[in-house]
């Protein structure tokens, strides 16, 4: 992924050669499961380098800033507008970069999960850093399918939760399109 990106290929080019390398080494698997793959790491390259050019130009917080269109996941929706630290941001991707082992990457930028309540029957929003699943926000009124609509949410987790979690910059789930702003 490295090379490629200093080569300067995008996330198709960057898929199949993940998927080429990995074929033999790894598991046989579908092209669309190393598109994700591949979009996960330049997603994740994308908001260090984001964060690390808001550090260098003096900017404390960031938004997270959604497309709101049919396709926007209830987890971007939730999260669209939320303002975080971008100190609280670079402390992460240090911990990242001093990760030994790649499995440990699910516990410290973890993918935000939807699952329904048993209870409710409303979709929840959740992510697991190795502390078990913490439970983010219930979807009240989901405006998937639609446009510039967040949709309702009733938080659970608290914003130092989100950020004790590791929620706090994209990608929170594959092919995730979501950005940041100063």
């Amino acid at each position: 992924v490295a090379e490629g990106l200093e080569q300067g290929l995008g996330r198709d080019d960057l898929a199949a050669s993940l998927e080429r390398a990995a074929r033999a080494a790894l598991i046989e698997r579908q092209p669309f499961y190393w598109e994700v793959v591949a979009a996960a790491f330049v997603g994740q390259g994308r908001s260090f380098g984001q964060m690390s050019s808001y550090a260098e130009a003096g900017i404390e917080r960031y938004v997270i800033e959604a497309v709101l269109d049919e396709r926007t996941t209830n987890i971007c929706r939730f999260l669209h507008g939320k303002t975080f630290s971008v100190g609280d941001a670079l402390q992460r991707f240090e911990r990242v970069e001093r990760a030994e082992r790649p499995e440990d990457l699910k516990q410290l930028i973890p993918w935000v999960r939807e699952t329904l309540d048993p209870e409710t029957g409303n979709p929840v929003l959740w992510a697991d850093a190795g502390q078990g699943r913490t439970r983010i926000a219930e979807v009240t009124r989901s405006a998937f399918g639609t446009r510039d609509d967040r949709g309702e949410f009733r938080a659970i987790a608290s914003d130092r939760a989100l950020r004790e979690t590791g929620v706090g910059f994209p990608p929170f789930h594959g092919l995730c399109r979501s950005t940041t702003l100063a």
